[in-house]
């Protein structure tokens, strides 16, 4: 793959992501105190693929559930970051969104807030990042970002709301699409 493929993928991944997945994924295997193969393994991805994003030479991991779980491990270290969820925490909620990869379990990888002392049990999963998810997967199910953004651009003018929807939804950073459904009220 050309230097020209791999720097436009790279952009691709820093408008929808906030910055190029291999710094990203560095960072998470960082955070965690885990390795990049580990990293493939919660994705539900092989280590192959998940070395080919993060080289830029994928723009970005095609399989809706695999990505879902990546914009939830991204989720979860801003909570870490944030610290809204302890630190000490993160591996429970690492396993739970590994284990969403079987069948019965929360196919979007949504992390469920881990079990702290004094509580009755694990709490709901965020309402508001569950539909931003499930939103971004039936967006990205039909259409590449690209084709999401070209077709936000073509709707601005006379859609301006709508547009955005898309623009955040379909190919914005996770967060960005949380803030918004929090916004709307739904």
């Amino acid at each position: 793959m050309d230097a020209t493929a791999i720097a436009r993928n790279q952009e691709l991944q820093r408008q929808w992501y906030g910055a190029p997945l291999g710094e990203l994924c560095r960072e998470l295997c960082d955070r965690f105190g885990t390795t990049q193969s580990a990293l493939a393994e919660t994705l539900g991805i092989s280590p192959a693929m998940l070395s080919l994003v993060m080289r830029g030479q994928r723009a970005r991991i095609a399989n809706p559930d695999a990505a879902a779980r990546l914009s939830a491990v991204l989720h979860l270290a801003q909570e870490v970051r944030a610290g809204t969820v302890p630190a000490a925490d993160a591996s429970l909620a690492l396993a739970e969104i590994r284990a969403s990869r079987t069948p019965g379990q929360d196919s979007m990888g949504v992390a469920v807030t881990p079990h702290r002392a004094g509580d009755d049990g694990p709490a709901d999963p965020d309402p508001d990042l569950r539909f931003a998810l499930r939103l971004r997967e039936l967006l990205t199910g039909r259409a590449s970002a690209v084709d999401i953004l070209a077709a936000a651009a073509l709707l601005e003018a006379d859609h301006p709301g709508l547009a955005e929807v898309l623009r955040i939804c379909g190919a914005g950073r996770t967060d960005e699409a949380v803030a918004l459904v929090r916004a709307s009220g739904r």
